[in-house]
């Protein structure tokens, strides 16, 4: 029972050694996987170095050479000019000559000198001959030259570093003294001697000063607006305006190794996630879908790499979410979308951090906007989603742009505007041929499939009327419990229009076909009548692959019936044999079993409850008198199912089971309910028999042999 509401234990352990030696749950080898990772990867390798080989190689800059051409700005940049912070500084640091630092040991003995002299007339630092002439003077001239000598001296002592420096700021002084020059001449001498240099050079300080001036000066940023020239044709092209290049996506000469790298390492690790992701589906993948998957990815890059030269998105994100979300699981093409997406901008904007921020976002909206592919009945509808979609792209890439205090203009606006038109009608232009070559579903095919025109519809009709009447009964069934669980009900309904196409081979052998009266299993043995029904599944899939029927389809009549085992038949032969002396042993079970496999998927679980909800109904001698016994019906179908193994392949919860049960009783009061007519000529006629809860009435056959499904 545990395998009924979670994954069966064999199941799990192919997921998890799905990497090992032996084939994995969707039929396709490991071998292939690996070869689909590696072929990834090679495809991304190849698209940088085409790129390289073919653009870059011979149109890219060269650092220290001149440009070969003139290159314009993508997006919009504010960089530090390093040149001309440089100059500036430099600039700044270059008027700081020297750094002057007084010498305290010179300075204190000047400045004793200075004190003595002006409190005594001291006159010992002077030179003998020059002191007796000082002394020979009147004293009104000897005060007067004194007091001069150390109003200068008080005031210069510490201004010059040289004897010569000292001598021209003394008669700087003295040119503005009131006395005679030769009075003059004897101050200079007593300066001169009184005086010697007390600052020195200090380099040292001097090469720290420059330092915190230049780095007190800001750098100097400069704004770059998209199309202003970064570098003219024919300029040398220096470290800093390379790097400002590479920022815009231009690529240098060099082959790209560490870009390469980058791309091979990050779709080799997604690769990884996207195969493993792949497998766990509840219908993995076949070749032609990985195939497929891997053709939609390549396209997304390469187109992505067209116009990213020229700075302009291809808006190519849209057409891959449109193709991925209208033929993929929901869930599977979300990964899809939102991995393969950034691949394709990282391999297209190399460098251009700001736009690979717009990318990321952009992929994650177009993944989460699966629901815009949901309603797809016709073409129109399929094309206004996809634009839809492209509107919000556009939106969004604007709004982010202006978040980022990127550059907005109404030129790329209305690029992303006319990109959406032309990607919407491409998708829809060409999801037939997707179709075609990797037998993919699309709602577009499931819609053709389901119209009554189709060749083996028409077939059924004509052919086997009962069984197309009793095909469109249970699709309509199973389709309203799939859109009650949430789960895909076109998709159920049109694989419960060809689940029955095998009866087409015998249709006279199937009850729902016959004449009144005549059943030909009276006329047969129970292993003869057994083989002939059973045979149906088998037929069925060889009419399939006769019409070409999607690989998906193929699974509902192959699975429709699981392995369950025709008992009516078996028991008769159980029953004939003893009859002949036997003990019934000698009936091989088996061979009045269903070949299967039992359901591999919710939609086919849910086909399978629906034929034999609709079989059981028929079989009935007497009709359901109302919901209860109804309810009880629907029960032991799928109580059944249940304890015969037929869900252990199946994620069924018990909430699952309980809103199947519901959403199939809900129905099938809605599809059998009729207002009581009273009879006008013949008032005996025998009446249905009504719902005794509310007047639903369930109108039911009578026949004389097993239900349709032979249970």
């Amino acid at each position: 029972m545990a395998g009924i509401y979670g994954r069966s234990s064999h199941k799990l352990i192919n997921l998890i050694l799905f990497n090992g030696s032996a084939p994995n749950p969707g039929g396709v080898s490991i071998v292939f996987l690996i070869a689909l990772r590696m072929s990834l990867v090679c495809f991304a390798g190849a698209i940088v170095l085409l790129r390289w080989f073919l653009l870059d190689s011979n149109f890219g800059y060269r650092v220290n050479y001149p440009s070969p051409s003139t290159y314009l700005a993508r997006v919009a940049t504010r960089f530090v000019d390093r040149a001309a912070t440089n100059e500036v500084r430099h600039l700044a640091a270059d008027r700081i000559v020297s750094v002057r630092v007084r010498n305290d040991i010179a300075t204190q003995r000047v400045t004793n000198s200075i004190a003595s002299l002006k409190s005594g007339g001291d006159l010992s630092f002077a030179p003998p001959r020059l002191e007796e002439i000082v002394r020979a003077m009147s004293d009104d001239v000897r005060v007067r030259v004194i007091t001069t000598t150390v109003e200068i001296a008080e005031k210069n002592y510490d201004k010059s570093i040289t004897r010569s420096e000292q001598a021209a700021v003394i008669w700087d002084n003295l040119r503005y003294a009131q006395m005679p020059q030769s009075e003059k001449n004897v101050v200079f001498q007593l300066l001169d001697s009184l005086l010697s240099p007390t600052v020195v050079d200090n380099s040292e300080m001097a090469d720290r000063l420059r330092e915190n001036v230049a780095e007190y000066i800001p750098s100097i940023t400069r704004d770059i607006r998209i199309g202003d020239v970064i570098i003219q044709e024919g300029q040398v092209v220096s470290p800093e305006t390379a790097e400002l290049l590479r920022g815009n996506g231009y690529l240098d000469a060099s082959i790209p190794w560490r870009h390469l790298s980058f791309v091979i390492i990050i779709t080799f690790v997604w690769s990884l996630w996207m195969t493993w992701l792949g497998m766990r589906q509840e219908t993995p993948p076949a070749y032609r879908e990985w195939i497929y998957v891997v053709l939609l990815l390549v396209i997304d890059w390469i187109t992505q790499n067209l116009p990213a030269r020229w700075g302009y998105d291809s808006m190519a994100l849209l057409a891959l979410a449109g193709w991925m979300f209208l033929t993929l699981p929901a869930a599977f093409a979300f990964h899809l979308v939102l991995g393969g997406g950034l691949i394709g901008y990282i391999l297209a904007y190399p460098g251009m951090t700001s736009v690979l921020a717009v990318g990321c976002i952009l992929c994650g909206v177009a993944a989460a906007n699966f629901i815009f592919m949901k309603e797809a009945s016709s073409r129109i509808m399929i094309w206004r989603n996809v634009f839809v979609l492209g509107l919000i792209l556009t939106f969004a890439s604007s709004f982010v742009r202006w978040g980022l205090g990127l550059s907005i203009s109404w030129e790329i606006v209305g690029l992303n505007l006319l990109l959406s038109a032309f990607w919407s009608s491409i998708v829809v232009a060409v999801i037939p041929l997707w179709e075609y070559i990797f037998d993919i579903i699309s709602p577009l095919r499931l819609l053709e499939m389901s119209h009554p025109s189709q060749p083996l519809l028409k077939r059924l009709q004509l052919e086997a009327p009962g069984t197309y009447h009793h095909t469109v009964t249970v699709g309509t069934l199973a389709e309203a419990v799939s859109d009650r669980l949430g789960m895909n009900g076109l998709l159920v309904k049109t694989g419960a229009y060809y689940h029955d196409i095998g009866k087409l081979k015998r249709p006279h052998y199937f009850v729902e076909n016959q004449s009144f009266g005549d059943n030909i299993h009276d006329r047969l043995a129970p292993e003869d009548s057994a083989r002939m029904i059973l045979s149906h599944v088998t037929d069925g899939l060889k009419l399939a692959g006769d019409y070409k029927l999607p690989r998906r389809i193929n699974k509902f009549i192959a699975e429709h019936h699981g392995t369950t085992c025709l008992e009516y038949f078996y028991h008769k032969a159980v029953a004939a044999d003893r009859e002949k002396g036997g003990d019934g042993s000698s009936v091989c079970r088996a061979d009045y079993c269903y070949p299967g496999p039992a359901p591999q998927s919710p939609e086919t679980a849910i086909l399978m409850l629906a034929d034999s909800v609709d079989a059981a109904l028929k079989s009935l001698k007497d009709p359901l008198a109302g919901r209860v016994e109804l309810k009880k019906l629907v029960e032991d179908v799928i109580n059944s199912k249940i304890m015969s193994g037929q869900f252990v392949d199946v994620d069924f919860t018990m909430k699952d089971i309980n809103s199947i049960k519901t959403a199939m009783i809900d129905a099938l009061m809605s599809m059998y309910h009729s207002r009581e007519i009273k009879p006008i000529a013949k008032p005996d006629v025998e009446k249905t028999s009504a719902n005794k809860d509310g007047g639903a009435e369930i109108p039911v056959s009578s026949p004389s042999w097993p239900a349709a499904d032979g249970s």
